[in-house]
C-alpha cells in the first residue's frame, strides 16, 4: 500500500493449517492451505507435490504438477489478464514479475502493458513521459513522487521500469489519488462531495470472503501478539493506532473506513485495468497487473473486480518465498487466525528466495527546512559528511550532482541513490553567494529504528 515510512511487508501465517512441510507461511499472506489437503499437505496444492520444492519451480496449484518457465509461460500467455502478486521487499518476487513482462513482450511485441499499485492516477503523466525517455530516473522518481506515494527501495523496481522504458511498454498507474481516497474513508455511508463521487468507481461490498479475510486480517493488527513496522503494503498500515482496545462503536468506525478504504483501492484499480484495456492505447493488448499478493490471491482483490466488469480470461501467479531468514522474521510476518477460503490462492506458485536490495543507506548528515520555497539547512549533525565539508546550518541547496534540488525530497532521492565512500557535488547558496562542497558519504551511526537517520 501507499504508507512510505517502510519498505517492509507485513505477510500473515495461518494458523489453522500446518505449513511444517515448506517455510512457506509467512510469505503466502494467509492462507493458500484452505482447501483440502492431504494429510502430510505442502501448503499450496491439495495434490501431493511429486518432488520436494525448491526456489525456481512453479508449481500449476489447480494439478499440483511442477512446470519449468517455458512450460508455464505457454498457459500464462493465453490470459488476457495476468495478474503477478508480490512481497513488496523481495527484489526475487519482482525479477519473477520482469521476467514474466519480457517473455510476453517476446512472444506479443508492442501488444503488452504493465499495470502498477505502485502508482497513483495523478502521476499517469510522470508515467508516460518515462515510458517515452522523457525523464532521468531522478526526475521520475522526482515527478512521480516515488518516496511520497509508495516509499519502497526503487531498486527493486528498476528492472520492470527499465524494461517498460527500453520496450516503450505503456504503465498505468492504478490507485487513486489520496484526496478521493481519505474523502472516500472519511464519508461512510453518506454521500460524496460531487467532484469525489465523479472519481470513484462503482464499488461492491457484498464478498463475503473478502470482508471476512479484511476483518480477521483488522483484528490482528489490534491484538499482537506483534506490533510490526508500518509497511508498503499493508493493508492497514498508518490508518489505526496500536491498542490499547477501543469500545466496540470505535472499532466499528474504524474497521468502516478501513474496509471501505481496501474495497476502493481494489476497485480503482480494476477499474483502471479494465479502462486502459478498453481504450485506444490498449485495443488488442495484454496487461500484467504487479501488486501486492493480497491484492490478488484467492482472486477475491482486484481479479474477481475486473472480471465483473469485462469476461476476459485471466492468470494468478503468485512469486512465493521458500523462506524468510530469521532475523528478518517478525518485522516481515505477523500472526492472524484467517477464515477459511475455499479457493485456491492462485493459478501458479512460483518459488522464489528472499534477497533484500542493499538497504545500507548513507548519509549527508543535515537536517532540513523548506523556507519561501527552498531547502534550507536547519542543522548539520555533528562529525558528519556535511559538517566536514563545510556545510553550515542556513545554507540554502542549489543542486546534488548537477541535480536542482526543489524540495526536501530531491535531496532524499539523490543521496539514496549513492553508496558508503561515494561523494556527492554538493552547491550551495550562502549570503548570495553559490559555494560547491565534496562531501564523502558515510554511513549512520547505529541508532535505535524508531530515530532513522536523516538525509
Amino acid at each position: 500500500m501507499m504508507q512510505p515510512t517502510n519498505d517492509e511487508v507485513q505477510t500473515m501465517r495461518t494458523t489453522s493449517r500446518s505449513m511444517a512441510a515448506l517455510a512457506l507461511g509467512a510469505a503466502l499472506l494467509g492462507g493458500c492451505a484452505t482447501a483440502q489437503v492431504p494429510e502430510a499437505g505442502n501448503g499450496l496444492t491439495p495434490y501431493p507435490l511429486a518432488k520436494e520444492p525448491q526456489a525456481g519451480d512453479i508449481i500449476h496449484l489447480p494439478t499440483g504438477i511442477t512446470m519449468n518457465f517455458e512450460q508455464a509461460m505457454e498457459m500464462i500467455a493465453a490470459a488476457k489478464v495476468i495478474y503477478i502478486g508480490e512481497m513488496h521487499s523481495n527484489f526475487q518476487a519482482h525479477e519473477a514479475q520482469r521476467k514474466v513482462i519480457e517473455d510476453l513482450e517476446r512472444r506479443f511485441p508492442g501488444r503488452v502493458a504493465i499495470g502498477m499499485e505502485m502508482f497513483r492516477e495523478p502521476q499517469q503523466g510522470a508515467l508516460d513521459r518515462w515510458t517515452r525517455g522523457e525523464l532521468s530516473e531522478l526526475e521520475f522518481l522526482r515527478e512521480s513522487k516515488w518516496y511520497d506515494n509508495w516509499g519502497s527501495e526503487f531498486g527493486l523496481y528498476r528492472g520492470i521500469l527499465n524494461l517498460a522504458r527500453d520496450r516503450r511498454l505503456d504503465i498505468v498507474a492504478l490507485n487513486p489519488s489520496k484526496e478521493v481516497q481519505r474523502q472516500f474513508a472519511m464519508a461512510g455511508h453518506g454521500p460524496l462531495p460531487p467532484e469525489i463521487a465523479d472519481k470513484v468507481p462503482e464499488t461492491d461490498f457484498t464478498d463475503p470472503f473478502q470482508r471476512a479475510l479484511l476483518e480477521a486480517v483488522f483484528k490482528g493488527h489490534e491484538t499482537g501478539p506483534k506490533a510490526p513496522a508500518a509497511a508498503a503494503d499493508d493493508p492497514v498500515a498508518g490508518m489505526f493506532p496500536p491498542p490499547p482496545p477501543r469500545r466496540s462503536d470505535a472499532r466499528k468506525k474504524m474497521f468502516d473506513s478501513f474496509y471501505r478504504t481496501q474495497v476502493l483501492w481494489e476497485e480503482s484499480m480494476a477499474s483502471r485495468v479494465v479502462d486502459y484495456l478498453k481504450s485506444p492505447a490498449g485495443e488488442g493488448k495484454k496487461m500484467v497487473v504487479i501488486a501486492g499478493g493480497f491484492h490478488v490471491r484467492h482472486g477475491l482483490g482486484v481479479p474477481r473486480k475486473a472480471l465483473r466488469r469485462a469476461a476476459w480470461p485471466y492468470v494468478i501467479v503468485l512469486p512465493t518465498e521458500t523462506e524468510i531468514p530469521e532475523e528478518l522474521r517478525e518485522e516481515l510476518t505477523m500472526d492472524v487466525e484467517t477464515p477459511e477460503i475455499p479457493l485456491l490462492a492462485g493459478d501458479f506458485a512460483w518459488l522464489v528466495p528472499y534477497e533484500e536490495v542493499a538497504a545500507k543507506k548513507v548519509r549527508l548528515g543535515v537536517m532540513m527546512r523548506t523556507d519561501a520555497g527552498s531547502v534550507v539547512v536547519q542543522k548539520v549533525l555533528a562529525d558528519s559528511p556535511a559538517e566536514l565539508a563545510g556545510i553550515k546550518a542556513g545554507d540554502v541547496f542549489v543542486s546534488l550532482d548537477d541535480f536542482p534540488i526543489r524540495e526536501q525530497g530531491d535531496v532524499v532521492i539523490v543521496i539514496g541513490g549513492k553508496k558508503p565512500d561515494e561523494t556527492v557535488k554538493v552547491t550551495m547558496r550562502r549570503d548570495g553567494a553559490e559555494m560547491t562542497f565534496t562531501p564523502v558519504l558515510t554511513l549512520p551511526p547505529e541508532t535505535p529504528a524508531k530515530h532513522p537517520a536523516k538525509p
